[in-house]
C-alpha cells in the first residue's frame, strides 16, 4: 500500500545505477474502476520524462528502479485515456453530485495487485495532511493518543473523472450516500498480493479496520497471513475481529499456535473463542458469534435503550434484542423498531415476542439455513438443553454456508 504524497520527490535510478531523475507524478489510466499507473512521470535536469511502468523493476516509497537507461527517457504526450495524478487530483476540492463541497483531496492511495499498481481510494483526514508535511510519526502519535481523526479513505469508485476539471473532483453519488474505502474490497485487492505485500498492507491500516479486512478474507490467505506473523502481531490483529470470525481462523491453525495466540488475547475474548472452539465446527455453536444485545424482562423499554448504546459497540447485529432472565434463560425478543416505537415506562416483557425461534448448539448447518429462510429472520439465536442463550447466528454467516465466496461478496452489504 502506498500514498501517493509519500511516492513524490522520490529518486529513480536506471538500468546503470544512476540517477533516472526524482518522481514527479505518476500517469494512470482512466479506463478502469481503479486506475492503472502506466508511467513514471520523472524530472530530469530540470525537464519532465516518462518511464513507462514496464520498465519499472523495484518500486518503493524509498527509490525506485528501472530496468531501462536514464538518458534514454523522453517525454510523449499522453494518450486520451491518461491523465497526470497528482496533477488532476492533489488539493482539489470533493464536490458532489448536489454541487455541495465534501473536503479537500489530501492524499491518494494507491496498492500493488501483482504486477499492477493501481488508484484505489482518496485520503481525506487531516493526518493525510501530517503526511504530506513530513509529519506522519507526529501524527502517529496523535492517533494513538487518541485525539486525531481516524483516517477516511474514499472509495475510488465514487470519483468521476470524466466530469472532474481543474477546480474540483467531481463525485457520482451525493454526500449522503459517499461510501469510504469497504474492507472487503481491500480484501479483494488483498488476495492478488504476494505475502510479503499482503502483510504490509495490513500493517499500514488502522487497526479495527485491519480486522474487519482479516475478517473478509479468504480462510487459507486467513492462516497464511497469521502464520507469518510474530504471536503478538498476529494476537493485537485477533483483538480486533469478532470471535466467531476469530474461532473459525485458529481452527485451521496448528493447536500449539492457536492456544498461544488465544493466551495473548484481551481475556473476555479468549474467553469467547474458548467456548467457541469446544464446539463442532460445523455446528451452530462453532458458526454463532457471542456478541448480542440481550436486556432483563422487568426493564423498562427506556432502561433497554440506554443498555442498547452501552452495548452497541460490541454487539453483531442490533434488529433483535434478546430477552434472558437471571441464569441467561431466553425469554423473548424484539426488535429495534418494537424498542423505539413503545413508550419508555413499558416494560420489555409487555412488548416481546415470547418463545423465539431459536436453534440448539449441537444443531447442524441445513437446520440453520432452513430456520433462517423460513422464518425470514436476520440473525437465530442459539440455545444449550436447559434454553441458555449462548449466541446468535447472522444472516451473512448462514449466507457463507450456503454461497460461495465470490457470490457473497455481490450480496449488499446491508449486515456487516
Amino acid at each position: 500500500m502506498f500514498f501517493l504524497s509519500k511516492l513524490l520527490g522520490q529518486p529513480v535510478r536506471d538500468a546503470e545505477d544512476k540517477l533516472a531523475g526524482t518522481l514527479l507524478d505518476l500517469v494512470v489510466s482512466s479506463r478502469q474502476t481503479y486506475p492503472r499507473v502506466t508511467a513514471l512521470a520523472l524530472k530530469r535536469r530540470g525537464k519532465r520524462v516518462l518511464a513507462p511502468w514496464d520498465t519499472v523493476t523495484s518500486f518503493e516509497e524509498s527509490r525506485s528502479i528501472l530496468r531501462a537507461v536514464g538518458g534514454e527517457l523522453e517525454d510523449r504526450p499522453l494518450a486520451a485515456d491518461e491523465l497526470l495524478l497528482s496533477g488532476t487530483f492533489l488539493d482539489k476540492q470533493l464536490v458532489d453530485t448536489e454541487g455541495r463541497k465534501v473536503i479537500r483531496v489530501n492524499d491518494i492511495q494507491l496498492m500493488r495487485s501483482g504486477a499492477v499498481l493501481m488508484v484505489v481510494a482518496v485520503d481525506i483526514s487531516s493526518n493525510a495532511i501530517l503526511r504530506r508535511i513530513g509529519l506522519a510519526k507526529v501524527g502517529d502519535r496523535l492517533t494513538k493518543g487518541g485525539r486525531n481523526p481516524k483516517p477516511r479513505l474514499i472509495d475510488w469508485r465514487t470519483v468521476d473523472i470524466e466530469e472532474s476539471d481543474s477546480q474540483s473532483v467531481r463525485l457520482t453519488v451525493p454526500r449522503t450516500k459517499l461510501s469510504l474505502l469497504h474492507p472487503a474490497d481491500i480484501a479483494d485487492i488483498a488476495h492478488e498480493l504476494s505475502p510479503e505485500e499482503r502483510a504490509a498492507v495490513l500493517d499500514a491500516l488502522e487497526d479495527e479496520v485491519a480486522g474487519d479486512v482479516m475478517a473478509e478474507m479468504h480462510p487459507s490467505y486467513q492462516a497464511s497471513v497469521l502464520l507469518d506473523l510474530p504471536d503478538k502481531e498476529a494476537s493485537e490483529l485477533l483483538d480486533n475481529m469478532s470471535p466467531d470470525d476469530v474461532a473459525d481462523l485458529l481452527a485451521d491453525l496448528p493447536e500449539a499456535r492457536a492456544q498461544r495466540l488465544i493466551a495473548l488475547m484481551e481475556q473476555e475474548d479468549a474467553e469467547d473463542v474458548r467456548e467457541l472452539l469446544a464446539y463442532p465446527e460445523h455446528s451452530a455453536g462453532g458458526i454463532m458469534t457471542t456478541n448480542y444485545a440481550a436486556v432483563p424482562p422487568d426493564s423498562t423499554a427506556g432502561e433497554a435503550l440506554e443498555m442498547l448504546r452501552t452495548q452497541a459497540e460490541d454487539i453483531e447485529t442490533i434488529y433483535y434484542i434478546y430477552v434472558v432472565d437471571r441464569g441467561e434463560h431466553l425469554k423473548g425478543v424484539f426488535s429495534l423498531r418494537d424498542l423505539l416505537t413503545a413508550p419508555s415506562a413499558r416494560k420489555v416483557r409487555d412488548f416481546m415476542s415470547e418463545n423465539p425461534i431459536a436453534i440448539h448448539t449441537n444443531g447442524s448447518e441445513e437446520e440453520i439455513t432452513e430456520l433462517i429462510a423460513k422464518y425470514n429472520l436476520l440473525a437465530l439465536p442459539v440455545v444449550d438443553d436447559d434454553g441458555v442463550l449462548h449466541g446468535i447466528i447472522t444472516i451473512d454467516d448462514a449466507i457463507d454456508l450456503v454461497l460461495p465466496l465470490a457470490w457473497k461478496k455481490r450480496l449488499p452489504r446491508i449486515f456487516h
